[in-house]
């Protein structure tokens, strides 16, 4: 299947592509499905523990450290055993995690609990990215991982009315089951159908990561694409932490409400990403990326001004929903920007590349959680931010136009 996928990299991807597309984009859905489907349940698990809002909105941050600094375990391991073991002991780990998650007793377990759940949910973060740039060549890898939005995308569209199903019908809990099983799932499909792409490498020595990873950090067009692409998600992840609090409290939104925006807001990233991967068709990375960071920049702005003088209901989620979508079209090809020179060190570079993403993006929701007051213009004002940074990054100090145009493996 390997060989089949990298030849048809040169043309339109064809039926093999396709599943793999799919399973991959699968495996990566694990992320937004673990974030977005407990979001409605805040409040009852707060009732649940008797436990302060604040206290709760620490197991979404502790998920976010543990998926910051968990994808750094998979580079090495990915360069070292080839791409499916590391993504096996992640799936594995996930579905441990969300178990415990299931039977957990108080607020501090749970929030211990998603704090492994993220670790093992990093392997779907990590590995299929880097799967992508094993078999397309960059410019091919942007449309890719465009495709992957699509079927990723279908996570935040069902993840809060699931969430909300489980909530009236059977309970909290009832999430975590159901992400244990999903998990069982991929698991199951990840050892049948997804092809090892690059096997082990005993010349790749795991006590040599940190030196490795350093290495990456001295390719210009890793460390910008990675920054201006970390920003757009910070940008998504501030309005993730903030937005039960923004919709929930502030404009007194029903939950099923809330769920139903959330699932606007993904039709807008996974209708963007689409239009990227339909423009790189026609134009080149770097000259679609130079384009799409102006469109954070103006909704960055607005967002901000918005908040403190015009905090309104409709003109406040369309703004949320037209900044969400630019993040849909950066995401993809800054991704595809970063991991351009990196063929032969895959799984590091996309583990150093996530990990800048959700070090940018913790801080985000960090300073929610931290600075939150009962209004709206601190969500507006990070999200802001960081789309603004999104863009200035990258124009500012402008990344290579060339890089390796082949795939990694043959």
């Amino acid at each position: 299947m390997s060989s089949q996928l990298h030849h048809q990299s040169k043309g339109a991807p064809k039926k093999d592509s396709a599943v793999l597309i799919i399973i991959l984009g699968s495996i990566v859905a694990i992320g937004p499905l673990t974030i977005d489907m407990y979001l409605p349940a805040f409040s009852a698990i707060a009732k649940s523990f008797d436990a302060t809002d604040s206290l709760v909105q620490l197991s979404l941050t502790a998920y976010f450290i543990g998926i910051t600094f968990g994808q750094l375990l998979y580079g090495p391991m990915a360069d070292r055993f080839g791409k499916k073991p590391p993504l096996f002991f992640g799936l594995v780990l996930f579905v441990i995690a969300s178990f415990f998650c299931y039977f957990s007793h108080s607020i501090e377990e749970l929030i211990f609990w998603r704090f492994f759940q993220a670790v093992g949910a990093c392997a779907g973060a990590v590995i299929p990215r880097a799967i992508v740039r094993d078999i397309f060549s960059p410019q091919e890898s942007g449309r890719i991982f465009s495709h992957l939005i699509l079927v990723m995308g279908i996570a935040p569209i069902i993840a809060p009315l699931l969430g909300n199903l489980f909530l009236i019908t059977i309970g909290w809990q009832a999430i975590f089951g159901f992400l244990a099983l999903f998990g069982i799932i991929c698991l199951l499909t990840t050892k049948f159908l997804v092809p090892e792409t690059r096997g082990a490498n005993p010349d790749e020595k795991i006590s040599h990561a940190l030196k490795k990873y350093f290495g990456i950090l001295h390719d210009r067009n890793f460390v910008i694409s990675a920054l201006s692409g970390g920003f757009a998600m910070a940008g998504l992840f501030a309005y993730i932490t903030g937005s039960p609090f923004a919709y929930l409290k502030f404009f007194q939104t029903s939950p099923q409400n809330y769920g139903f925006i959330f699932v606007a807001n993904a039709f807008g990233f996974v209708i963007a990403a689409q239009i990227n991967a339909a423009l790189l068709k026609k134009f080149s990375l770097t000259k679609v990326m130079s384009n799409a960071v102006f469109l954070p920049l103006i909704f960055g702005i607005l967002l901000i001004f918005c908040g403190f003088y015009i905090p309104t209901f409709w003109i406040i989620t369309l703004l949320f929903f037209a900044f969400l979508a630019s993040v849909g079209a950066i995401v993809p090809t800054s991704s595809a920007l970063a991991l351009a020179n990196q063929a032969s060190h895959s799984g590091s570079a996309s583990a150093l590349f996530g990990t800048i993403q959700f070090i940018i993006a913790t801080i985000s929701s960090f300073a929610i959680s931290k600075l939150h007051n009962g209004g709206i213009e601190i969500t507006t004002s990070v999200v802001g931010f960081c789309a603004i940074a999104s863009c200035l990054v990258y124009k500012i100090f402008k990344p290579q136009n060339h890089f390796e145009e082949s795939a990694a493996v043959n």
